[in-house]
This record gives structure tokens, C-alpha cells and sequence, in this order.
């Protein structure tokens, strides 16, 4: 995807650097700056760019005819005496850079949409889980097979919320800047978004969708359900995904609500010992935390004995895919494959 040209001037140098070194840390895909320390080289040249955005300027403000949009982070006592003429557009220089982002992006021409909370996700949209008490080192191979089985008949997405899973090392992210699951949140938490970003925020195994991990898990037990259920109205809505897959991890605020709005769970079944006790402890929670007859969307998965433990995540997933295990994950799913 095409990124945005953004040509930048700061008189604060200190709000600079930090406004600067968010968009790097957290738009990078989606910007390209361009910093001047000159204002009027900036307005002289600044028909390249996309937009130009300045702050903190002290001389009166000519934008010399532009044909691009130009931006002041505007501040009302910091800028009191300045002179604007028309065509410039005034932004609040002291709020959330997400939302200063929405702004820049709705200049240019690309769409800000708001999240609608109410009514069905879609007319066939669902929600699956993929949870494990004790063999979740099986979790994440599982729930690529699961959605690479979906994926050959739907839009699926994976969205990974289990703390350290390897998923990264399996899309080989080496980009640690690179927006997914923290961008997919912010979006959902402001309750706007834009396509462009949703993009920019998934990548893909093979015919499968997936949502760049998050880079730093702890924020993962700060989400609550209120954001993940606007995130999944958010990306049936646009992105026209007929299946979500979450791979769960830790418990957070309304994790039980959360399974509770989802169609299947996928429990992974422990082979002995005192797992046995934690699943039955598990199914007995969700009961309290679930209306309805929830053993219906409740689904054993006894993982197949692993032949050598050195085998890689993706010639595992090969495996069960094609393999006896695959076609008891597809009869397993008949109602899912129906959606379309």
C-alpha cells in the first residue's frame, strides 16, 4: 500500500521529536516524513507531498497557493497571535496522535469511518476460539490449520491473542514497528478507523489472513470486551471477513464474555494427568458466565501424538491439514464451511 507523504515543520523541536517518533513507532507503514527546519522551504517546495503539517510557527502564515492540504497543530495560547490565512485547516495540537492521524488521512481524501456497535456483525459473521489449559504449545498450530481449512471456501481472519506464541517467527516479522493487533485496538478504542490502515495492520500465511501480533504482550490483558467486540463489528463491516478465529491467551476483564458471543470454542483436550481437572474447573465457569445450552459450541480437540519434536510450525500445520486429523477438523465444522 502506498504510503502517505507527509512534509513536517516543528518550531517546538521537543514536541516534535515526540509527535515524530510516535508516527515512527506506530504508522510506519502507513507515513513517510519528511522534516524541514525551514517553515517557508517547506511552504516554497511543499507541492510533493501529500499534505504538510506544521506547528509552533511564529511568523504570519502563507500557505503560497497550495494544492495539497495543509494542517496547523493549533494551539490556542501558543498560537493566539498568529495570522492564518484560508484553506488551512486547524487540528488540536494537544490530543491523541490517532486522532491527529484520522484527521491528516481524512485531508487527503481517505475515508474515516465510525464503528457501529449495534446489531449483527454480518448476516453470516462468526466468532471462533481456539483455548488450551495445558497444551497450548499445540494452540497456535491449531488455529492455523483451522483457518487455513476455512480460508479455502471464506474471508477468514486469525487474530493471535496468546502472549508469545510464535507467530511472529512464523510470518517472520522482523519489522518491530510494523502496525497490527496495538493499531487494530487504538482503532477500536477511538471508535474510528480507516481502511487504509486496517490494511496495512494484516498480513498473510498462504491463502490466510492474518493480524500482525502484537509487539508488546502485556497490553494484551488491558483490552476489554467493550473494545474487542467494536474491533469485530469494525472488521466485519469493512474488510467483509465471514469468520474471525481468536487464538485466546491469558484471562482479561470479560474474557468469559467475550467466548460467551463466540460460535465454537476449540478446547484443547490435555492426553492425562491433572489437566483433566483444570478442563472440567474451565467448563463449569464458562456455564456460569454463558447462557444457553453452551455444550453445543464446545469442541474436544485431543491433539494427534507429535512424531518428533523438532517438526517446524508450518510443515505441522501441512500435516494435520491433509492428514487424518484434517478431515476430522472438517467434519467437525460442517455448519462453518456452509457460510458464504
Amino acid at each position: 500500500m502506498k504510503r502517505v507523504r507527509l512534509g513536517l515543520y516543528f518550531g517546538d523541536k521537543e514536541y516534535g521529536n515526540r509527535f515524530t517518533g510516535c508516527l515512527m513507532n506506530h504508522f510506519k507503514e502507513r507515513f513517510e516524513l519528511h522534516t524541514y527546519t525551514d517553515a517557508e522551504l517547506l511552504l516554497e517546495g511543499g507541492d510533493c507531498f501529500d499534505a504538510v503539517l506544521f506547528s509552533g510557527y511564529g511568523g504570519p502564515f502563507k500557505t503560497r497557493g497550495k494544492t495539497v492540504p495543509v494542517i496547523y497543530l493549533y494551539d490556542a495560547e501558543e498560537d493566539a497571535e498568529l495570522i492564518l490565512e484560508g484553506g488551512v485547516c486547524l487540528v488540536d495540537k494537544y490530543q491523541e496522535v490517532n486522532k491527529i492521524v484520522d484527521e491528516i488521512l481524512k485531508q487527503i481524501g481517505e475515508e474515516i469511518k465510525n464503528v457501529k456497535e449495534s446489531g449483527c456483525l454480518h448476516k453470516n459473521a462468526q466468532i471462533l476460539a481456539v483455548y488450551s489449559l495445558a497444551e497450548n504449545e499445540y494452540q497456535l498450530p491449531f488455529a492455523v490449520t483451522l483457518a487455513s481449512i476455512l480460508s479455502e471456501k471464506e474471508r477468514v481472519l486469525l487474530l493471535d491473542l496468546q502472549e508469545n506464541s510464535g507467530l511472529s517467527q512464523l510470518m517472520d516479522c522482523e519489522d518491530t514497528d510494523r502496525a497490527g493487533m496495538e493499531e487494530l485496538f487504538l482503532m477500536a478504542e477511538s471508535g474510528t478507523y480507516s481502511r487504509g490502515r486496517m490494511v496495512s495492520c494484516i498480513g498473510h500465511l498462504e491463502q490466510t489472513d492474518v493480524a500482525y501480533p502484537v509487539n508488546n504482550t502485556e497490553c494484551l490483558c488491558e483490552v476489554q470486551n467493550e473494545t474487542y467486540q467494536k474491533l469485530f463489528h469494525m472488521l466485519a463491516q469493512e474488510m467483509d471477513y465471514s469468520t474471525l478465529i481468536l487464538n485466546m491467551g491469558s484471562r482479561f476483564v470479560g474474557f468469559f464474555e467475550l467466548l460467551g458471543g463466540c460460535q465454537e470454542i476449540y478446547l484443547m483436550k490435555s492426553r492425562g494427568g491433572l489437566g483433566q481437572w483444570r478442563e472440567k474447573e474451565f467448563a463449569a465457569e464458562l456455564a456460569r458466565h454463558r447462557d444457553g445450552n453452551w455444550e453445543e459450541n464446545l469442541r474436544e480437540i485431543r491433539i494427534p501424538q507429535v512424531a518428533s519434536p523438532m517438526v517446524s510450525c508450518e510443515r505441522l500445520v501441512e500435516q494435520w491439514k491433509w492428514n487424518e486429523f484434517g478431515d476430522s477438523i472438517r467434519r467437525m465444522i460442517p455448519e462453518v464451511m456452509s457460510v458464504g
